[in-house]
């Protein structure tokens, strides 16, 4: 079972302290449980057939071989997946051996499992060409079995590896996905879908790439509603885990117990359209990631992201634990109008102060993001020059006050976040029902600076060098200032 938390009705007449534009609400977010089935697995037939036994039903008895062409092992996988989906589905198994298997492009069809068993390894032979793939709108879909996909790339493209598109049913377990060319593993537009124990890493194209990752070889890019992604280790150069609500909208989503290393965190966006309801992010490992948590948008490709939750994680030399970012626009992440974190000096309005903020009538296509929590999360050690909590929300005013968040940034709590050993603290801007009781940071680097609104909020650092963000008793509401210096604007992703 999983636990989604839906958004609570909130009632403006709260008690609170106000500070420039932030709430900081007198009681900490107690979020409701509602218990969600797991997603419906796939039904697949009872049938195996083993490619290297000879089967006249199946390509005219051609068999598998590491030593045959990859045009050939390829006519006989694609033909024994159409036979088997044809006749009451079943098992398309690529027995262990000695050597990879080389293959061209194979097409997965409804009640069949690809199973690439312990030992195996099918080796895409076009490297920056879809590997995996399906057609059209399937149902009960598996690939399973301990083996390895490898699309062996040391050069990028514009090609997804594994793209398993509009399927009801599916699971992907027990396998190993890497070197690819551009994004790992991408089910999108599906629903009911579970990924276990899927193992991301690109070993091989590190080795002749000189250690660098690369670029956009996102580990899981997923859409659609009702995912369990679970006992996870993906290491990639982009997003690990990323939800993208682009052209899909996503809800009931749950990421738990998995381990992130290398890349840009578990994220949603940059393309947030047609919006994410419901996702739950709990225990889970960092290590050496660029980011944490990162929702990320901008207009015009913004939508609603609300009821997301991140709970009982831990970090490790993270660089920014925890992000979210309404200026997702283009190379400098911040928009042509917008001042980066780095210009505290003029800090003013980004964009247009009077904008006016209509969540229920988005058609510019703001990004929102409602309802975000925190909750028993352990950071040891960021690193550069960024804030390690960067939520960066418009200078706006609500359509109606009413019915409308006052930001577009709305309700978002902490609570029992400990951020040990940061280069710098938190940077968080336009951010409406606001509850940071629960962040604590020690940074490394002088004063950390909390900015709200038009007004930076200074916590006097005791000598031990911790800030408590709930001690709100003497902050100080001073001008900003510049804090720091930046080589540049983040890095693409």
């Amino acid at each position: 079972m999983r636990i989604l938390c839906p958004r609570r009705g909130r009632s403006r007449q709260v008690r609170s302290l106000s500070l420039g534009s932030a709430i900081f609400l007198a009681s900490p977010f107690v979020a409701c449980g509602v218990a969600l089935a797991d997603p419906t697995l796939p039904t697949i037939g009872s049938t195996v057939y083993n490619l290297t036994v000879s089967n006249s039903n199946i390509d005219n008895g051609v068999t598998i071989g590491t030593g045959a062409s990859a045009s050939t092992n390829a006519a006989v996988i694609n033909a024994a997946i159409t036979y088997a989906s044809a006749n009451g589905g079943g098992t398309v198994e690529i027995p262990s051996s000695a050597g990879a298997y080389l293959t061209t492009a194979i097409t997965l069809k409804s009640n069949v499992n690809l199973q690439v068993d312990t030992g195996a390894t099918l080796q895409n032979s076009a490297t920056t060409s879809t590997f995996i793939t399906t057609s059209g709108t399937t149902h009960d879909i598996e690939i399973s079995g301990g083996g390895i996909l490898d699309n062996h790339a040391t050069t990028t493209s514009s090609n997804n590896m594994i793209s398993l598109q509009h399927i009801t049913n599916l699971w992907v377990r027990n396998v190993t996905i890497e070197n690819a060319s551009h994004e790992h593993l991408v089910p999108e537009a599906d629903t009911n879908v579970t990924l276990d124990n899927v193992n991301i890493n690109d070993a091989y194209t590190l080795s002749k790439k000189g250690g660098v990752y690369l670029s956009n070889t996102d580990g899981i890019d997923y859409s659609g509603s009702n995912f369990l992604i679970e006992n996870c280790n993906v290491s990639d150069g982009d997003d690990n885990i990323v939800a993208k609500p682009g052209s899909t909208a996503c809800s009931n989503i749950t990421i738990k117990n998995c381990t992130i290393g290398a890349g840009h965190g578990i994220s949603v966006g940059g393309q947030t359209n047609l919006g994410l309801n419901g996702m739950t992010v709990t225990n889970c490992t960092f290590n050496g990631t660029q980011n944490g948590f990162r929702l990320k948008a901008g207009t015009p490709n913004g939508g609603v992201v609300q009821n997301v939750s991140f709970s009982n994680c831990t970090m490790t030399n993270v660089i920014q634990p925890i992000i979210i970012n309404s200026w997702y626009n283009g190379q400098d992440h911040y928009g042509s109008q917008e001042l980066t974190p780095s210009a505290y000096n003029e800090v003013s309005n980004p964009g247009d102060p009077t904008l006016t903020v209509d969540q229920t009538n988005n058609t510019a296509a703001y990004p929102f993001f409602d309802n975000i929590s925190y909750s028993n999360i352990t950071v040891n050690g960021t690193g550069g020059g960024d804030p390690c909590v960067l939520i960066y929300g418009l200078n706006s005013i609500p359509a109606n006050a009413t019915n409308q968040p006052a930001r577009n940034i709305d309700t978002v709590t902490f609570s029992n976040v400990n951020i040990l050993n940061a280069a710098y603290g938190a940077d968080i801007y336009y951010v409406s029902n606001l509850n940071i009781s629960g962040l604590n940071i020690t940074a490394q680097n002088g004063n950390s600076e909390y900015l709200y609104g038009d007004s930076l909020v200074a916590v006097p650092e005791p000598a031990s060098g911790v800030l408590a963000l709930g001690a709100l008793a003497g902050m100080a509401l001073r001008r900003p200032r510049k804090r720091r210096s930046q080589a540049g604007p983040p890095p693409p992703a």
